[in-house]
Order: structure tokens, then C-alpha cells, then sequence
């Protein structure tokens, strides 16, 4: 329990210690003044809104944007939150008087506005549809030159966004899922080239050798001339979403084996990935394609000669414009303050409202005066330095020195701001929490340093630094604390692996490891899991939890109506995670119930890990890929900065853990080695530059359905596992029995993981399934994607930091919601001058302890 009491009266005699003694008028410096001082190891380096990748950035935008609603707590006491409108005076669902709207923008669906009328009149009268919402923003925004935002402002900044010239990276929240802007998917893929299904249209697009000429050795599409490849693992709509591998591999009597080797011998270099096997048509392969489908007996084509099936081709997206795109003004509204989202499929309110709490403005002078045409994909420089950044937030980005410090200082121009007769700035929250208006954004300033550790903490302990993390050694100096706090966070640390062979050979000759081959087999990996004792792991981290998941304890499926709706807690997710470390339950069993094996999981297992170890060993010798007894050492792409004590200690601790399982295996020992300052570790591994990777995945923890995306939606995420698979053609066949109004129902469906990622969001088959199915879908992807070890789960992220004496938060009881109140409520107990003065007078260093 915390003495916040105590520790309030003792401020409280420090602060009239200092009004007695005073001080002269010259030294007044800070008075008035408030500064939040933080800091990082590596700082951000592009925040724009459309592009941004890492937390750091997400940090920076923090400051210099507000989205149009958010999260705020209500009753802190109660635990009560609400949702608040910022940018927005009121966003409302008028579905039911947008038939014409429907017609327009979602005409598959809705092909003429009588048909759209037809479907309002037919909902429930308490349903209102949906699907269009309109954003009302409040009067005064603007941006931090004065420049007026309005309802265009939005709609000029969505056509940025979606410029098919520049794919921007954060386009991927609107033109799939649950957030999506109808429309918004064909004006992103405008006039572009994209591969489909040879039998996409319902006929073949390449019918025979007479639709295709050879061009510089290569087959291409004789009338346009556009790409043609054999997709060999590539699921195809003539085998019902199977593949030309599953068949070969599963009955190989039926085929000529020697042709399909041949083939593969040609699978295109520039792909690190193993599983997609796309085979280009040319002079050389086409006579290997004509002899492999005129030898296999699996398949009876008729008089076709079979491979038209397996083809993947080229096809010209169809050209859009903008106006295609449901985000338009409301011309009713005379002050240009209002427009119109229409979603790609219906989103209920609360769903809604989370994607409201960010938006996609950008300063579309700014933005264009700092694009790039040089290269294949249009940019822009916006959001990375001081002169291309514009702020529409409560602060204004003043400084920055690359690779040392930010400094950002208030925005006059924010909305919310008053000033009094002297010119200082002050806000009021425009909604109450417990019972009252609260002050808001009370910092002047703030001041993000990059810092190691050492310095960081020295700095904090002079009274320089807001906040600090003490490092895993430090922790239980601090653990009866009054200033530390420990919350849990959905990011989930762990090992991701390039496990190509070619890739992890070209990385022993070129990136300084050794037989890092062995990563290639799944034995291997399966062993690496299960020797890593993640709960000694964790000892040196900030307060870290052992992970053996993909998804923590924050993911709620239905936290809006049922608050305790946490999906580990459900039976699928146990059962996924029961199953993956095969631990038994049952009557006669160590674990009598489902909930005990899984309280049991610790994800060790020395003896198992040391089996496969063995195993892993003899498979390799075999297959030539390493001499008995060999030695490993593989570098890590560890850190985006440098590489700091605490985490040389958790590769040690990792070391230590494989050795123990290499011991009379056959191999000899391992080497790991963290490598730090890397301005992208997540793309460095497919890229094989470097055979594992650290580093998380976390967020979305209101809807974890959409999860799995990040693990196998190529078009959204550049997945850190492509070097080892392609989802995009891989196939997962899901099955599980359950029960539905007193009867079982036996659910099976085969798709693309790609296709299964996106299966319970926006237009997906299951998005409107109900949470039973979709637990059930979800953790059977999150059992057999782990299955794979292509990403070891080691540890769940907390922030455990002490918070400085000057400062508080507005409440002392953490919701997942609001937190603790966050950053726009913290309070000041001192402006600058007084904690100067309080820090000198406790000689330079305070004691946190």
C-alpha cells in the first residue's frame, strides 16, 4: 500500500521551508514553469501520421495530435471510465438516413438506393445500421500556424493517405479490417499490378501456351504483357483453397519426383521464402512445367494440359479516384465542419470509437513540400524533422538534435487552451471526473533525452529526469517504494527466426555466424522453447513476466459489456496452450482440470528439450547440413539503441539455458551474441542479415480477434517471419466441435492463414460469428502458428518505473482504460524554481528508496 499521505505532508513542509527562506527576485528562472523530462535510448525519427512504424514515434504523435474522441476515467474510485470528444463535437450513426450513400459507396452490396432503403426499413428498430458515421468537429481547430482545420482538412488528408503512388504504410488501418473506409481498398490499389488466382473471374485469364509470348526468355501475357508464375504452394481456387505441395508431398507415387526437384532448383532467389515456391515461366521452366503435368497421374485434367490451374497472373487493378472513397464533406453543413465515414462493413459504436481515437491529418502544404519522386513509391519527409512537422495537439515540437534530444513546447494554437491576462496558458478538461472539471496538460514543456541506463539513472536521482525504469539489478532496491509502479502491458517479447537454409548459410559466410543452419530445423527450435527458463529469464528484466503466448492477460474479447471477458481466461485459449506444451488433465491425471494444467504451463522443460537437442543433432548430420559435434554462434538482433547491461545479461541467461539442453546431444556449445543500434531489427531478420531477432508485438487488446494479422497479413505488416513461410498461400483447415442452442455443431473450414487472420474483422466469413466461434478460431491459429517455432514467446513487457517527487498522477489505482489517469492529467506539485530549490536543499540527490 502506498504512504502517498506521508509523502504529500513531507513535500508539503519542504515547500513552506522554501517560501520562508525565498529567494531574490533574479532568481526566479522557472517559476510558473513546468517541465516533463524523459527520456529514451534511441529517439524517434518519423512520426508521421501515415507512415510512422515504432513506439517512440506513436510517443512523439502523443504530443502533437489528438484524436476525435478518447478514453478518460470517470469515476476513479469506482473504476468508471467514458469516452470524451476531443477534436469532435459529436460523432453520430445515420445509417438509416443514407440510402443514397450505401448506393454510392458500397454498391455491391447495395446496388441501387431502393435496395438500400429496403435494408434500413427491414432493421430492428433499435439497430441503427452502422456503417455511416459523421463527425461533427468543434469550432477553433487549428493547426499550430494558425491554419484552419475543418471537415476538408480530413478529406484532403484521406486522399494523401490513399495515394496509390505511395502505398503509405499506415494505410493499412483503413483500407482493411474493422476500420476500413469503403472504398478505400481500390483507390489504395489503384492502377496497380496485383497477382490473382489464374481462375479469379471464373475462367482462365492464361488458358493455354497461345495466351502467352516470350519476351527477353520470359513468358508474359501476350496481349499485356504482364507476369505469369507457377504458384507450387500457393493455395488455388480449382483445388478448394489446396495446394500443387500438399498433394505432391502427401502422395508422391503419383508424380515425377525427379521433374518436381528439378523445378524447385529454379524457385526464384530474390524470395527468402521457403514455402512459396513461385516459379517464373520461361525458357528454361516451362519445359521442366509441360513434362511434370504430362508425367503425374494425382490429377485428371481432361484435355488441358494441368497447369493453367496452378498459374498466378498479373492483373491491372481497376483505376479509382478519390471520389470513390467514403469519406466525404456534409454539404448540409454550412460551416464545413462536418463529413461522412462510411465503413467498408458495419462497426458498432464502441469498436468505432477505438478507431476514432487516432486520425490520419496530415498538414497538406507541409506534406507535399517535403515528397520524393526519385524512387519507385512517392514519399514524403513530413513528421521528421522540426521544419516538416506541424502540430495539431496540445504541443508543438520547438528542438531537436538527431540522436541526442527533442524538446517540445505548447501549442498556442490548440483548441484547448485559454490565456489570462498575462498571457499564460491554462486548460480545463470538458468533461468532469469525479464529480468536477480537472486541470489538463498542466506540463510547459517537455524534454525527451536519448540516455544509457547509467546516465539515465543519475540524471533522475539529481532531480533531472520525470521518470526512470530501474534496470532488473536495480528493481529490488526500489520494490517498498512509494514512487515505483509496475503495470502490465500487451507487448509480448520474443524470438523471431529467419529459418531459410540458403539465407542461414549466406549468413554464416557473411554476417559473422556459425552453423546457424540449425535454426532451420523445427526440432531445434521446439528444443530452444523449451529449454529457456523464462521465469529466471525475466530476473533480468524491468519487472518482465514469463510468456509462453502470443497473447497475454490484457486481451478482452468483450470488455465493453462484460468487463471480465479476458480471452487466456477463456477454455480455447487455455486449451491451445495446454495442448502446445502437451500437458495432460483428467481423471488419474497429475492435473485433474483444464484450468490446472494450464496454471501449471512454465514453458521448461529441460528433459524434452535435451530429446530433441539429440534429435535435432541426427537430423542435421544426415542431411549434411552440419559435421557432428559442430559449434554454434548466432548474432541477435537485439536493440534499436545500444545495447545495455540488462540486456547482455538476458542473452547470457538465454546462453546458459541452451547449453544446458546442447549437453550429450552431439552438438558442441553456443555462442549468442546481442547486437544493438539498428535502425530496423524487425526487417534485418527476413532480410538475412541476422538469423534471430528481439522484439514485440502487442496492442489491439479490446479486439484480439484481428491479432494474427501481424503474423500473417502480407498486404498490412511486413511480417518479421516471411523469410520461412508465405501465409498468403500457406493453407490452415480449422476444425472444433461445439455447442449452439443445445446441439453440436462440427465447424471445419480450410483458408490461406492470411485469409484466417482476416476472417473476424471487417467483411470477414466470421466477423459476425459469435465469441464462442471466434475464441475458438483464434486460438487454434495462435496452437498451430506457435507449432511452427518461428517465434519463441519469452517474456510479457511492463513498465516498472519510479515517477519523480515533483510529480504525480491523478489517481494511484491503474485501469486498463484510461490507466492512471495519463499524461493529460498528471499533476505538478512544484513548478521548476520550487523543485530546483527542493532538489538543492536535499543535496543534489533524493532518495527513492
Amino acid at each position: 500500500m502506498r504512504k502517498n499521505k506521508l509523502r504529500i505532508t513531507f513535500v508539503a513542509t519542504a515547500l513552506a521551508s522554501l517560501t520562508l527562506t525565498g529567494c531574490s527576485c533574479s532568481k526566479t528562472v522557472g517559476k510558473g514553469e513546468f517541465t516533463y523530462r524523459s527520456y529514451t535510448t534511441a529517439l524517434a525519427s518519423n512520426w508521421n501520421p501515415h507512415s510512422w512504424e515504432t513506439s517512440a514515434d506513436s510517443a512523439v504523435l502523443d504530443y502533437l495530435t489528438e484524436g476525435f474522441v478518447n478514453l478518460a476515467p470517470k469515476n476513479t474510485q469506482a473504476g468508471e471510465y467514458q469516452w470524451v470528444f476531443d477534436m469532435a463535437e459529436s460523432i453520430t450513426d445515420v445509417t438509416k438516413d443514407s440510402a443514397a450513400t450505401l448506393a454510392t459507396y458500397l454498391s455491391a452490396d447495395f446496388p441501387t438506393e431502393e435496395e438500400a432503403q429496403d435494408w434500413i426499413d427491414g432493421l430492428p428498430e433499435d439497430n441503427p445500421g452502422q456503417i455511416v458515421y459523421q463527425i461533427k468537429l468543434r469550432e477553433g481547430l487549428k493547426w499550430e500556424d494558425g491554419t484552419a482545420i475543418n471537415a476538408e482538412s480530413f478529406v484532403r488528408s484521406a486522399d494523401l493517405l490513399l495515394d496509390p503512388d505511395m502505398k503509405n504504410y499506415r494505410a493499412n488501418l483503413y483500407v482493411a479490417g474493422e476500420s476500413a473506409i469503403a472504398g478505400a481498398l481500390g483507390r489504395f490499389y489503384s492502377d496497380s499490378l496485383v497477382y490473382v488466382d489464374n481462375l479469379t473471374h471464373g475462367d482462365f485469364a492464361v488458358a493455354s501456351m497461345d495466351d502467352l509470348e516470350l519476351v527477353g526468355g520470359k513468358y508474359v501475357q501476350k496481349d499485356s504483357h504482364y507476369g505469369v508464375f507457377l504458384g507450387m504452394n500457393h493455395s488455388v481456387i480449382a483445388l478448394g483453397g489446396e495446394t500443387l505441395k500438399y498433394y505432391v508431398d502427401e502422395f508422391p507415387d503419383y508424380f515425377p519426383m525427379t521433374v518436381w526437384k528439378q523445378m524447385l532448383e529454379h524457385v526464384s532467389t530474390e524470395q527468402t521464402d521457403s514455402h512459396a515456391y513461385e516459379l517464373e515461366l520461361n525458357e528454361t521452366t516451362m519445359p521442366l512445367i509441360e513434362q511434370f503435368f504430362a508425367e503425374q497421374e494425382g490429377f485428371d485434367f481432361g484435355e488441358l494440359e494441368g497447369w493453367q490451374y496452378f498459374l498466378f497472373v498479373e492483373e491491372l487493378f481497376p483505376e479509382k479516384d478519390f471520389e470513390s472513397v467514403g469519406l466525404y464533406k456534409e454539404e448540409s453543413d454550412e460551416a464545413g465542419l462536418t463529413f461522412n465515414y462510411v465503413m467498408a462493413t458495419p462497426l458498432d459504436e464502441s469498436q468505432a470509437f477505438v478507431s476514432f481515437t487516432s486520425t490520419w491529418l496530415v498538414h497538406e502544404a507541409t506534406y507535399n513540400d517535403n515528397k520524393d519522386t526519385s524512387g519507385d513509391l512517392v514519399t514524403s519527409r513530413y513528421g521528421t524533422s522540426v521544419a516538416s512537422t506541424k502540430s495539431y495537439g496540445p504541443y508543438r515540437l520547438e528542438t531537436l538534435e538527431a540522436a541526442k534530444q527533442m524538446v517540445l513546447v505548447r501549442n498556442e494554437n490548440w483548441h484547448g487552451w485559454t490565456k489570462d491576462e498575462e498571457g499564460k496558458l491554462s486548460s480545463t478538461t470538458l468533461f468532469e471526473v469525479d464529480g468536477s472539471v480537472q486541470p489538463q496538460y498542466q506540463a510547459t514543456k517537455v524534454v525527451i533525452d536519448v540516455l544509457d541506463d547509467a546516465a539515465a539513472k543519475q540524471k533522475f536521482l539529481a532531480g533531472e529526469l520525470s521518470s526512470y525504469a530501474p534496470t532488473a539489478s536495480e528493481l529490488p532496491e526500489y520494490t517498498l517504494s512509494d514512487s515505483l509502479y509496475q503495470v502490465d502491458k500487451t507487448y509480448q517479447m520474443s524470438f523471431f527466426m529467419n529459418t531459410n537454409p540458403t539465407a542461414l548459410k549466406n549468413m554464416d559466410i557473411n554476417e559473422g555466424n556459425t552453423n546457424s543452419i540449425v535454426l532451420s530445423n523445427e526440432n531445434f527450435r521446439k528444443a530452444m522453447s523449451l529449454a529457456i527458463d523464462r521465469a529466471e529469464f525475466v530476473t533480468k528484466t524491468a519487472g518482465y513476466k514469463p510468456a509462453f503466448s502470443l497473447l497475454n492477460n490484457l486481451y478482452y474479447y468483450d470488455v465493453w459489456n462484460d468487463p471480465s471477458s479476458r480471452y487466456r481466461n477463456s477454455e480455447p485459449a487455455m486449451q491451445a496452450l495446454v495442448n502446445l506444451y502437451e500437458i495432460e488433465y483428467g481423471e488419474g491425471k497429475t492435473y485433474a482440470t483444464l484450468e490446472e494444467a494450464h496454471a501449471s504451463i512454465t514453458g521448461h522443460n529441460l528433459t524434452q528439450a535435451k530429446e530433441l537437442m539429440a534429435l535435432a543433432h541426427e537430423e542435421l548430420v544426415t542431411a549434411g547440413d552440419i559435421s557432428a559435434g559442430a559449434n554454434i554462434k548466432i548474432k541477435i538482433a537485439y536493440a534499436k539503441g545500444a545495447i545495455q547491461s540488462d540486456e547482455l545479461a538476458q542473452v547470457a541467461i538465454i546462453q546458459k539455458h541452451l547449453n544446458a539442453a546442447l549437453e550429450d546431444s552431439g552438438f558442441g556449445t553456443i555462442e549468442l551474441e546481442a547486437i544493438g543500434s539498428l535502425e530496423n531489427r524487425y526487417d534485418a531478420v527476413p532480410e538475412g542479415k541476422f538469423a534471430i531477432g528481439y522484439g514485440a508485438w502487442g496492442g489491439a487488446a479490446f479486439y484480439p480477434f484481428r491479432n494474427m494479422q501481424v503474423y500473417c497479413d502480407t498486404d498490412q505488416y511486413s511480417v518479421n517471419e516471411r523469410a520461412n513461410w508465405n501465409p498468403a498461400t500457406e493453407t490452415l483447415t480449422i476444425h472444433f466441435e461445439y455447442e449452439e442452442n443445445g446441439d453440436t455443431v462440427i465447424f471445419e473450414d480450410t483458408m490461406t492463414w492470411k485469409a484466417w487472420s482476416n476472417s473476424m474483422v471487417g467483411g470477414g466469413p466470421y466477423a459476425n460469428a459469435s465469441n464462442d466461434v471466434k475464441l475458438r478460431i483464434l486460438a487454434f491459429m495462435e496452437e498451430h502458428y506457435l507449432k511452427k517455432y518461428y517465434r519463441i514467446p519469452l517474456a510479457s513487457s511492463t513498465a516498472a518505473f519510479l515517477l519523480s517527487m515533483q510529480i504525480e498522477y491523478f489517481t494511484e489505482e491503474y485501469n486498463i482504460m484510461y490507466g492512471f489517469g495519463g499524461f493529460r492529467l498528471l499533476k505538478f506539485k512544484m513548478d521548476d524554481f520550487q523543485w530546483r530549490e527542493f532538489v538543492r536543499k536535499s543535496g543534489g540527490t533524493l532518495d527513492y528508496k
